[in-house]
């Protein structure tokens, strides 16, 4: 639970007997250059080194002991070709990206008693290449953590199998928020966590994962929580419209089934309680 209700806090704190987690996810460092590319300019990568500074900020106001993304830490780029992009005095991609990794190596790596979890998303191309000498480095379909405490993954291709049976899984991925109307009908984007409890056998028929003998009937519940995207400059998966807002449900072709679940919960990042999905 989110307890101080005045601040717009997009990240998780699990504790684990003396170790104290702090989730985020879809950072999307980069996504600068796309913006670039489409002819927005913000001066360098300023944006994408502001959320580098902000996490850095959460850090050390929370004191963890690990740091886990799950997943994008990098932004995909899709850029003009090189000659359009030196015509138009737009950051090339490989100088983008030495300046976000050294800043991120300056600002999170170095940060003293803090073990980093990086878990590949289907953006992350590069970066994770640079940096997996200074944390460790997991696929998409994430790990167990903390004696089966924690289950985490991006969301993008199903987990590995054994995530399934963890006390708690969280994953990224989606960006979920949803729309609000104010008393002029004008409509307004919020982030949010999506929490969920599902049959654990529910999830192997979702992953496709088969079944052993002592697996079949399972009825106990996988506690889920979806990640809204760390990086606040980006739009999402718009929970309470059908499609997500712009036919998006295509790109979640793992999570559809989460996407509308009759006992979601949604919670906003300021730790107010929306309720049910289904009511808003």
């Amino acid at each position: 639970m989110l307890s101080d209700q005045s601040v717009d806090r997009r990240w998780l704190v699990r504790n684990f007997n003396e170790k104290k987690v702090l989730l985020v996810a879809d950072l999307h460092l980069g996504f600068d250059v796309e913006w670039f590319g489409r002819g927005l300019w913000t001066s360098k990568p300023s944006w994408s080194l502001e959320i580098i500074k902000n996490l850095r900020d959460d850090i050390l106001k929370i004191h963890p002991s690990h740091l886990v993304v799950c997943g994008d830490l990098e932004h995909h780029f899709r850029l003009k070709k090189k000659k359009e992009m030196e015509d138009s005095h737009i950051i090339l991609p490989e100088e983008v990206s030495e300046t976000i990794i050294t800043s991120f190596r300056n600002e999170i790596l170095r940060i003293p008693n803090l073990e980093v979890i990086l878990v590949q998303g289907e953006n992350d191309v590069s970066f994770y290449q640079e940096l997996e000498d200074s944390c460790q480095i997991l696929p998409s379909e994430g790990k167990s953590l903390f004696d089966n405490q924690l289950g985490i993954f991006h969301g993008q291709i199903p987990p590995f199998k054994k995530i399934v049976f963890t006390s708690e899984i969280i994953l990224g991925h989606l960006h979920p928020e949803i729309v609000l109307k104010d008393d002029l009908q004008i409509r307004h984007k919020f982030p949010v966590y999506v929490k969920l409890q599902v049959p654990r056998e529910d999830l192997f028929l979702l992953f496709q994962f088969p079944f052993e003998l002592e697996e079949i009937g399972m009825v106990d519940m996988a506690p889920i929580t979806i990640l809204p995207a760390y990086n606040h400059f980006l739009s999402g998966y718009v929970m309470n419209i059908v499609g997500g807002g712009r036919k998006r449900h295509k790109s979640y072709p793992i999570l559809r089934p989460l996407l509308h679940h009759p006992n979601a919960q949604v919670q906003m990042t300021d730790g107010i309680d929306l309720g049910l999905l289904a009511d808003i």
